[in-house]
């Protein structure tokens, strides 16, 4: 059969996503190697330096492992967002870069809306409360109903689009800031075009859905945390590094806004500054 591929898939995913990829690699005479997430580059590096191709979840694809790799010729990112990838690096080395838009974008919006449900409903609290043995007959104030409710989107790509859809069950006010759509979009899906200043003004809820960029990035600062509502709240699907967390501790603490659902951390690590602010804070990983 001659050279068998080597093709690492870096980043647990459920079986029924795994035993559908070993079969299709098989055809190619490809063989699948399952590592789990890795953290470092160094570990990148001792795991993975022959692999002739790498499906990566999340892992850090940087230029000193790209420069080890022996023999790569492709690096598949299972998301959207190419931001663990070294761009420049891999276009260097001759090494192919591809994404898989279409993987997870209706799971993320679903999961965008389950965060607005737990902090609308209070949740969090709740489960909280109820873990310290306490039992809470009613939802903990402030509450109320998200019919009427102004939900801001951050970014109206496939995901942002997806979750406009399933926002119009909930009978909300859909206003969106994407500066690069046209707007015949907006008016397609019958949402309200703003600038990004107004929907930090009028919004309930935001909802980013953007990608990160050097534009983006800490584009929640202290400034955009300052013209929000104090009745707020901000969920984060997208890039963790599009929220300042230093600044969304601070707009915690001094109560700028009610609280956050974060699927994803700036540097995906929890720090002290945030164990301080938990109580107020949904934080789930998707």
């Amino acid at each position: 059969m001659g050279y068998k591929y080597r093709v690492y898939h870096v980043g647990i995913h459920a079986r029924d996503v795994l035993e559908p990829e070993r079969r299709e690699l098989e055809k190619i005479n490809a063989e699948q190697v399952v590592l789990p997430r890795l953290e470092t580059e160094g570990e990148m590096i001792e795991a993975i330096k022959k692999a002739d191709g790498i499906i990566n979840v999340e892992s850090p694809i940087t230029r000193k492992f790209l420069e080890q790799l022996e023999g790569c010729k492709v690096v598949v990112r299972t998301g959207v967002g190419v931001d663990v990838v070294d761009l420049d690096a891999a276009t260097e080395l001759g090494i192919a870069v591809v994404n898989v838009p279409d993987l997870w974008p209706r799971e993320v919006a679903n999961h965008a809306i389950s965060m607005m449900l737990a902090l609308n409903r209070r949740l969090f609290v709740l489960n909280r409360l109820l873990n310290q043995g306490e039992w809470v007959p009613i939802v903990p104030s402030p509450v109320g109903a998200l019919h009427g409710e102004t939900i801001g989107v951050v970014g109206m790509g496939q995901i942002g689009k997806l979750l406009v859809k399933r926002l119009k069950a909930f009978e909300m006010d859909v206003i969106v800031s994407d500066p690069y759509l046209d707007k015949k979009v907006f008016s397609d899906y019958g949402v309200e075009q703003v600038g990004f200043e107004e929907l930090l003004s009028r919004s309930d809820y935001i909802s980013i859905h953007c990608p990160l960029t050097e534009e983006t990035k800490h584009l929640f600062n202290d400034i955009a945390f300052d013209q929000m509502k104090t009745t707020a709240y901000l969920i984060n699907t997208a890039r963790g590094p599009i929220v300042e967390t230093d600044a969304l501790v601070r707009a915690m603490e001094e109560k700028k806004i009610m609280g956050a659902g974060l699927d994803v951390l700036e540097k995906n690590l929890m720090t002290e500054k945030l164990k301080q602010i938990m109580f107020y804070c949904l934080l789930k990983t998707l």
